[in-house]
């Protein structure tokens, strides 16, 4: 097993641990068998994450580290468990699993949470919070060098920008667009003179610190973690911040199952354990939190006002496109 190889972004992984005595389905007699220690119960669970939850990793090596970390800790817990995970590549898939009753846990990004929210198949939890002081819910920031001289997002006309997403669903990228449209400015392909995507934080935020690009999008959790590292950061100028929002679900069948709320205890308690934070810190991630009423809104209007825009799809991750494409898009929607 090969921990590091697992991509920070997201939380699947500490997630299966923590579920190991939880979202389960007993065993034909919920007994110990012959040769087994006494008191073990017998459970199923079966996980579906998105192919959205990883980047820049072997699936086979992820669904492994997968499962051996979720068999161990429901050994810990008292289980003998009959685990399966399995990574889909489409909302279609995860349906599939939903309408045969073979998947008992969810792990998607909140977009493919919102293409099967009409279903009626299933139910959000849970989401994970990367900050001790906050919960779930973070803005992408717009910014800028105060040495630049500019002040509105017009002002970056033609400039160099960075745009980075903690995830693969491309919520920074999504934000920018419908900032930009909302600002009668067109699409990032055609108002920038380049838009590239780094896969983290820092290659966004410190080649805008040191001038070799205009701009850039990261969001504020990143921001904050990088200004303690390094305080000078607090110079940047923000021009735009999106409303907080959340890029994850943690969800299950909307049939219950026998062991749903020692599932919420064990992951709502995960950073409380020694083991569990060490894995929260290797998955960058704080503590998982409840879904409160009304958290999903403001993504749910991002993405909302994101596939209103002229060539956006579902079907279409978010992301630099061509000038041309862009431009033919754009064409009689801009107003300078």
């Amino acid at each position: 097993m090969h921990p590091r190889r697992i991509s920070p972004r997201w939380f699947a992984p500490f997630l299966f641990l923590a579920i190991g005595a939880a979202l389960a389905q007993p065993g034909p007699a919920g007994r110990a068998t012959s040769g087994e220690p006494p008191g073990l119960r017998h459970t199923r669970i079966y996980g579906v994450a998105s192919t959205k939850n990883f980047t820049n990793i072997n699936q086979n090596d992820a669904r492994a580290a997968l499962k051996v970390w979720f068999d161990v800790l429901a050994q810990q817990r008292g289980f003998i468990l009959d685990s399966k995970v399995d990574i889909l590549d489409n909302v279609a898939g995860i349906r599939e699993r939903l309408q045969s009753h073979s998947v008992d846990l969810l792990i998607m990004a909140i977009t493919d949470y919102f293409a099967l929210e009409s279903s009626g198949l299933v139910v959000p939890l849970l989401t994970d919070a990367r900050s001790p002081q906050g919960g779930a819910l973070d803005s992408y920031l717009l910014l800028a060098r105060p040495s630049s001289g500019a002040t509105t997002v017009a002002s970056l006309r033609a400039k160099n920008i960075l745009v980075f997403s903690r995830g693969s669903g491309k919520a920074g990228a999504a934000w920018l667009d419908v900032l930009l449209s909302n600002e009668k400015l067109g699409r990032a392909a055609s108002f920038f003179a380049s838009v590239k995507s780094p896969d983290k934080a820092q290659a966004c935020i410190l080649p805008l610190f040191f001038g070799t690009v205009d701009a850039c999008v990261v969001d504020e959790i990143n921001l904050n973690l990088a200004k303690e590292m390094n305080p000078q950061l607090g110079q940047l100028r923000v021009l735009a911040r999106s409303r907080p929002i959340i890029e994850s679900v943690i969800a299950t069948p909307v049939e219950p199952h026998p062991y749903q709320n020692e599932l919420i205890d064990a992951m709502l308690s995960l950073h409380h354990d020694p083991r569990g934070r060490q894995l929260l810190m290797v998955f960058k991630t704080d503590h998982i939190v409840r879904i409160q009423p009304g958290d999903l809104d403001s993504a749910r209007e991002l993405w909302r006002d994101y596939y209103r825009l002229p060539g956006a799809s579902p079907n279409r991750p978010p992301g630099p496109v061509s000038a041309g494409e862009s431009s033919q898009a754009d064409r009689g929607k801009e107003r300078y």
